[in-house]
């Protein structure tokens, strides 16, 4: 006679079986996809990497797949202390359904958000603030709102963890190895991954400009509601240019030296 299983026998069997999941996410080859079908609106996505790799460029080919595909608006959100003249002029860089905005008042609904460096709300250290208290209200309703909200930033320890555990999609952008020491300790296997994904693709081949932009367009994608990897490519938006890029530098060098930054 069989001998029947005790809840204790199928707590462990339940274990190993998530245990199972959790290492065929890791040890899986991505699937390939498009950022058309791996979107979704409403959402919250993180993109995360080195800098001067495309984070901020991928944030904006993701907003403008979804304009031509949702006619969504988008917010490229600033911090306050971003000069006036350095918004003026990203603002006339960009499309006219892209708008700048440093209240989140100016947020629409239907909308794709791109919070670029956090903008230093989010930071890990002003969880108690005003700002992130908002922020994380803003988060909790954005689903009702239909907004895709993109934050941008080096490593996820930056952000404040209210924001980390909303995010549906999580892009690494080319992390490096010493990323690992810097990461949640929930997060160091996926960002692991990341590094081994952009070292296949390098392939001992020289950091050259043309490794570069392959690097660049690459994506490794974390799916947090279906617990997969997924891998795409990215273009630069048609607007893209190295003015625009350099704005964008610069902000994120005026929030770096923010107070608790």
């Amino acid at each position: 006679m069989k001998k029947r299983k005790s809840f204790l026998d199928k707590l462990k069997e339940w274990r190993r079986d998530k245990e199972e999941q959790y290492a065929v996410a890791i040890m899986s080859k991505p699937e390939k996809t498009t950022i058309l079908r791996s979107m979704s609106l409403p959402g919250v996505v993180l993109i995360m990497g080195s800098r001067r790799y495309g984070k901020t460029a991928t944030a904006h080919t993701i907003a403008t797949e979804m304009h031509k595909s949702r006619k969504a608006p988008a917010m490229v959100h600033l911090p306050p202390s971003a000069p006036q003249v350095t918004r003026q002029r990203i603002q006339k860089l960009l499309p006219d359904w892209m708008k700048v905005t440093t209240s989140k008042d100016e947020w629409d609904k239907n909308a794709v958000v791109i919070y670029d460096e956090a903008a230093q709300t989010a930071h890990a250290r002003r969880t108690q603030s005003g700002d992130a208290v908002e922020l994380d209200n803003l988060i909790g309703i954005s689903g009702q709102r239909n907004q895709l909200l993109i934050f941008i930033c080096h490593h996820s320890r930056k952000l404040d963890p209210n924001v980390v555990r909303e995010v549906n999609r999580i892009i690494w952008k080319r992390p490096t190895y010493a990323y690992q020491l810097f990461e949640r300790d929930e997060l160091i296997d996926f960002t692991m991954k990341a590094f081994d994904f952009f070292a296949e693709i390098r392939k001992g081949r020289t950091m050259s400009e043309r490794t570069k932009v392959m690097m660049k367009r690459a994506n490794l994608m974390l799916d947090m509601d279906d617990f997969k990897f997924l891998q795409f490519e990215n273009k630069l938006p048609h607007y893209w240019c190295d003015e625009l890029s350099n704005l964008f530098e610069d902000i994120k060098k005026v929030g770096r030296r923010a107070p608790g930054y």
